[in-house]
């Protein structure tokens, strides 16, 4: 699955935070779909998150405050374990989750 395939449509999103919960071991992605013409939020909240591995291009000074042009998002499988790799324009961030769900103001979630 990739970021075509949320159904959010064809134009651009930011990622405008990343909260990691270590005791929730979850991560929530606060994000803005076609930011330059009619920004819509959504948010990505991914749960039972392990092996996490970030890879920073550039200084990132707080992550409740991005600025960071969604590149790609590819959900897969492999075996049991489920995978995600996001690329910013700022940072990739990939992991193994256990669910993960997408919340927009017009629907109340999607999950996988």
């Amino acid at each position: 699955m990739d970021y075509q395939e949320l159904g959010l449509g064809e134009a651009a999103s930011v990622v405008t935070a990343v909260t990691v919960d270590t005791d929730e071991q979850s991560i929530l992605l606060s994000c803005l779909y076609n930011p330059q013409e009619a920004p819509v939020p959504y948010t990505l909240w991914f749960r039972q998150c392990e092996n996490i591995a970030w890879d920073t291009f550039d200084d990132v000074p707080d992550l409740q405050h991005l600025d960071a042009e969604l590149v790609g998002l590819s959900l897969r499988t492999n075996g049991t374990q489920k995978l995600v790799v996001i690329t910013t324009d700022v940072f990739e961030l990939s992991f193994c989750y256990g669910s993960f769900s997408l919340q927009t103001p017009s629907t109340s979630s999607y999950s996988a």
